[in-house]
């Protein structure tokens, strides 16, 4: 199976002193980003939530910050303390994936609707969440994203260059 390619980069800055185990740190899975799936995720709702296997809680000092890849599992452990857990995430990604901001333009005006796909999609149209990250609801890259499919049609895109796929 591929492997998902990388389209975000996240910075985690530490505010609050996280650098021991039970303060709501950010827990990873080393490695997890080469897989497309996650053991133990639950399916629908009310499934019970199973620790994954090899979760690890990243310990930071305040002003500490790691980079990680959006890809690789993460997510908050449980604050076990009165402390507030408090971190600031920053992610960079390529400027074609949907943005996570609100999107100013009116996507119901005439205007809007009379752009290209490619126009409204750079303006933040997508027809669902994951679009957001350039992927299908099955996970799979979306090659009919209409950046995609034009640098696609321009042979611009080649999945055995990284920085291209």
């Amino acid at each position: 199976m591929d492997v998902r390619p990388m389209f975000m980069t996240k910075i985690c800055y530490a505010l609050t002193d996280l650098s021991e185990p039970g303060y709501g740190n950010t827990k990873v899975i080393p490695g997890s980003h080469k897989n497309n799936t996650l053991a133990g995720r639950p399916e629908k709702e009310g499934d019970p939530i199973i620790e994954p296997e090899g979760a690890v809680e990243v310990l930071l000092n305040p002003g500490d910050a790691f980079i990680f890849d959006r890809r690789l599992w993460h997510s908050r452990s449980m604050n076990k303390s009165e402390r507030i857990r408090k971190l600031m995430f920053i992610g960079y990604t390529y400027r074609w994936i949907r943005p996570l901001d609100e999107a100013v333009a009116d996507q119901s005006s005439e205007w809007f609707k009379g752009l290209s796909p490619l126009h409204q999609q750079l303006l933040g149209y997508g027809p669902d969440h994951a679009s957001f990250w350039g992927i299908k609801q099955s996970g799979w890259i979306d090659d009919e994203i209409p950046l995609r499919a034009e640098l696609k049609s321009r042979g611009l895109l080649d999945r055995t260059i990284p920085f291209l796929r």
